[in-house]
């Protein structure tokens, strides 16, 4: 056995000398990981806390390294691809550059917010060209369903009394008896299982060892979102199944294992009920959402074209609203990215993914595409408008990048469907 794992690792290493592909899907992976399992800060030592979109400092972290091997891997090998895919950010970008040049302060906490917006684009493009190179492996997708399996693991060792991240302080309190795995909130492994579930039901499934471990994958996904006790992302892994299934059923391509992954789903749900139950008694209006909704209103009135600043929300509005400055930030992410950079550099931030779900709807609608990805995307659609729409997460660190790398990735995925029906090009 030692003498095959070594020989792999030879054949492995030459295709990584010989093959550019295989060294940017290597890369893509690394950045998988270092996004959903490792997202370790690296420099400075002590890391400025801040409740924004990003650090209160610029900050090196493990995926920021990944992303630099993949972008310099992606531009020495397709860069013509990758500054095509970039050209969906070129107009926010020049709205980041004119106002950072002209209006917003040059604090390091507003440095950190442009680093962490450029660093989304840069990611998107990697994320679309590299999918050339893994289109025929998914290796991303792949890349997903083990980080969705390592987390259950820690959620396992966890409840066994071995955590491999230890939830400290106040925070602590705060999500007791809830799932973090090796996050550090209930709420960000949640965000990440979903991310894994998308890409958990796109998964290639061309023998019977690949359709049990995307199937049992989805399960993984599941179990892991019902106990972390997040409401709105158990109703969006829920809902985007619920959804593919039904577009799979309208399309012709039901097929007969889809009853185990509804069952599957029936079961986690009635077993969520009594947390649920008990959130909802607790909870019952989300707490102080609408008055973080009226402070958000307020704010992108006042500052309606250039916004208080990227990564400033909590700084500058939170000095006339002590829950914002506890950090609590508006959770909605179309509003705070309006008040952070504008309303017009919101519609900007938000362009290139409104153009990915188009593309995905207009191949799954119109087309009629045979390609699996647009139709998970338009699955999630509706889920990733509820989430955006309850929480401010899906904008803050590693988290929106995970969202720009799928996006990116989906894509150029159904680009490539659009070319292979004859209706646009790769």
């Amino acid at each position: 056995m030692v003498v095959q794992l070594i020989r792999t690792g030879r054949s492995i290493a030459a295709g990584l000398r010989s093959d550019p592909d295989q060294r940017i899907v290597a890369a893509l992976a690394l950045l998988v990981a270092t996004l959903g399992l490792v997202p370790i800060a690296l420099a400075p030592a002590d890391v400025v806390i801040y409740a924004g979109v990003s650090t209160g400092t610029p900050t090196l972290y493990s995926y920021t390294i990944a992303i630099a091997v993949a972008f310099v891997l992606v531009m020495m090998h397709t860069r013509r691809r990758f500054v095509r895919a970039l050209l969906l950010w070129v107009p926010f970008l020049g709205w980041l550059a004119l106002f950072a040049a002209f209006h917003w302060d040059a604090s390091l906490r507003t440095v950190s917010g442009l680093l962490h917006f450029c660093l989304a684009a840069i990611v998107f493009a990697v994320g679309a060209t590299a999918e050339r190179a893994d289109r025929r492996h998914s290796v991303l997708l792949w890349a997903f369903a083990a980080v969705a399996w390592l987390q259950l693991f820690a959620i396992t060792a966890a409840v066994l009394g071995f955590p491999l991240r230890r939830v400290s302080g106040q925070q602590a309190l705060d999500v007791l008896g809830r799932a973090t795995g090796l996050t550090s909130h209930p709420g960000e492994l949640a965000k990440l299982l979903f991310f894994c579930g998308l890409c958990a039901l796109t998964l290639p499934q061309r023998t019977v060892r690949e359709r049990w471990v995307a199937w049992t994958t989805l399960g993984v996904v599941l179990i892991g979102v019902s106990l972390t006790q997040s409401r709105t992302v158990l109703a969006a892994v829920v809902s985007m199944i619920l959804i593919f299934m039904l577009l799979e059923l309208m399309t012709g391509r039901w097929q007969k294992k889809y009853f185990v992954v509804v069952g599957l789903t029936g079961v986690l749900g009635v077993a969520s009920l009594p947390w649920l139950i008990e959130r909802f008694m607790t909870d019952p209006g989300g707490g102080s959402r609408q008055h973080l909704l009226a402070v958000a209103a307020d704010a992108i009135r006042a500052h309606p074209w250039a916004g208080v600043g990227p990564n400033s929300y909590v700084a500058v509005v939170g000095a006339s609203d002590p829950l914002t400055a506890s950090g609590v930030p508006v959770h909605n992410v179309l509003l705070l990215s309006a008040a952070e950079v504008g309303i017009v550099g919101a519609l900007l931030l938000w362009l290139p993914f409104v153009g990915t779900a188009t593309a995905a709807i207009r191949a799954v609608f119109r087309t009629r595409t045979s390609e699996l990805a647009p139709r998970v995307l338009v699955s999630a659609l509706p889920a990733l408008v509820l989430v955006g729409m309850t929480g401010w997460g899906l904008m803050q660190g590693p988290y929106f990048l995970m969202l720009a790398l799928v996006a990116g990735y989906f894509h150029a995925r159904t680009r490539f469907s659009a070319v292979a029906t004859g209706n646009g090009r790769d």
